[in-house]
């Protein structure tokens, strides 16, 4: 399943001091709805502020742009799409903050081109998926589903960015530099936890709801190791003048004595052994 939002109330959301700084990648899968407004999917926000922070936007009336924003006191250096999302149909953004005076956002695998302008971003203490937070009041609501949400501490490249827009899960490119992944559903059942460490749960607010998820590669399972080759040797090995047989409702046992056909007061008074 991924997360429902329905454009106006509701959204997921985590409060609290984040050591985040550059470089950093923002990725998740949506499927956009509406057209008609300014949507904010995925975002690190300072909440004190008149909108500060770095966040993924979907621009419908901006030519149907995807965008990376860095945002410093309602102050936007926006990088937008080369290309442009369709409505009702799961597409995948991606953002990378290489620095204070670089941006870009990946739209389906594809860059855009790289925004420069110098917008320093302080702390950070949000974390929201469907909405903008600034000044204790929520905007900018998504109307869409979304999934496979995560965070970065690099600048993924273009080919890292590739595989995710190819259906690889973030499990799978640059693990050991991810901070944060929330799949929304999927294999790892209706939730809004962390997946990756549990340090960035998130709190629904106004029932979100829950869809089919968009078709993603995980991490496979080890196989188990080989069957031995090597055939063990019998607990009771045969010796000169001791044969194995098989003896109705016994099953195979062993018999002390040179006989074909185990007798039953064999097996009865114990000389006859169970395999």
């Amino acid at each position: 399943m991924a997360r429902t939002f329905n454009g106006s109330t509701q959204f997921l959301r985590r409060a609290e001091a984040l050591n985040f700084t550059y470089p950093l990648t923002l990725a998740l899968w949506v499927y956009p709805q509406r057209s008609s407004l300014y949507e904010d999917v995925l975002c690190l926000a300072r909440s004190a502020d008149n909108s500060t922070g770095w966040f993924l936007q979907l621009r419908g009336p901006d030519g149907m742009k995807a965008a990376a924003v860095t945002a410093y006191q309602n102050t936007f250096a926006i990088a937008r799409s080369s290309t442009t999302f369709s409505l009702n149909r799961w597409c995948h953004l991606a953002g990378v903050f290489t620095a204070a005076n670089s941006r870009m956002v990946y739209l389906d695998g594809v860059a855009g081109s790289v925004e420069g302008t110098t917008l320093a971003v302080p702390t950070v203490d949000r974390i929201v998926i469907g909405a903008w937070e600034r000044q204790g009041s929520w905007m900018a609501y998504f109307a869409g589903y979304a999934a496979e949400a995560a965070v970065w501490k690099v600048a993924l490249n273009a080919s890292e960015i590739a595989q995710l827009a190819a259906g690889h899960s973030p499990l799978l490119v640059r693990p050991g530099d991810l901070i944060a992944y929330w799949p929304l559903g999927g294999p790892f059942g209706n939730d809004d936890r962390d997946h990756l460490a549990g340090l960035y749960d998130l709190t629904p607010f106004n029932s979100p709801g829950w869809t089919d998820h968009p078709s993603i590669n995980y991490p496979q399972p080890e196989p188990p190791p080989p069957l031995p080759t090597i055939r063990p040797t019998p607990r009771f090995p045969a010796v000169a003048g001791n044969v194995w047989t098989a003896t109705a409702g016994q099953g195979t046992v062993f018999c002390p004595g040179a006989v074909t056909g185990c007798s039953a007061g064999h097996v009865a008074a114990g000389v006859a052994r169970n395999l």
